[in-house]
């Protein structure tokens, strides 16, 4: 069985997402694949403000950040949250839907740790070059970014198409979860338990 795994670079909840879903996949037999998409496009096309965070009212931007932290604890991984947010991550997505099928994952973690617990910046060609290295990726895709246009745009476009709200998002078979905080009812799909749908008012 696979779980899709949809990320963004730019979402600090997709980082923590990203730290647990093959450990979570691997322990019910499935195998996560990871799915880059442009999360700015995606809330354009859907109506979402392209930086939710930010159009937060003080005290709940505040208990975001306050519950990030939460999670970083509780998953035991570092976490910092990026002095540059909101980030551009266009060039880090082409870069991974570039890279091998192989390589993809090992692309993904050294590019969200060097976002979110190394405060380093996604967009900055000499942190993809690092992270390259790291995932024994050739550098020389940094010199093919333009290739990988259509590429995150065909991604996108099929976030968009079967229903993905945000980042993280995983697919199990046709089950949609969102967020990071959902592992627990991911786990549920994998093992074939799905609570019943609301009976209709």
């Amino acid at each position: 069985m696979i779980v899709e795994a949809w990320i963004d670079y730019s979402s600090p909840f997709a980082y923590l997402g990203s730290t647990q879903i093959e450990r979570v996949a691997a322990a019910h037999g499935a195998r996560a694949i990871f799915r880059p998409f442009l999360l700015g496009a995606l809330f354009k096309a859907i109506g979402t403000p392209l930086v939710p965070l930010e159009s937060f009212p003080p005290a709940k931007e505040r208990y975001y950040r306050l519950e990030l932290e939460r999670w970083a604890r509780h998953w035991g991984v570092p976490f910092r949250f990026s002095t540059r947010f909101p980030l551009r991550t266009v060039d880090a997505l082409r870069l991974t839907l570039l890279a091998p099928e192989e390589a993809r994952s090992p692309l993904v973690h050294a590019i969200m740790r060097a976002t979110w617990a190394e405060d380093r910046d996604p967009a900055d060609p000499s942190v993809l070059r690092d992270a390259c290295e790291v995932a024994h990726v050739d550098p020389a895709l940094l010199d093919r970014l333009a290739d990988g246009k259509h590429l995150l745009f065909e991604a996108t476009d099929r976030a968009r198409s079967i229903g993905v709200p945000g980042a993280p998002t995983f697919v199990v078979g046709t089950e949609l979860f969102w967020g990071q905080d959902r592992l627990t009812l991911v786990e549920d799909a994998l093992r074939g338990v799905i609570a019943p749908p609301l009976p209709s008012s």
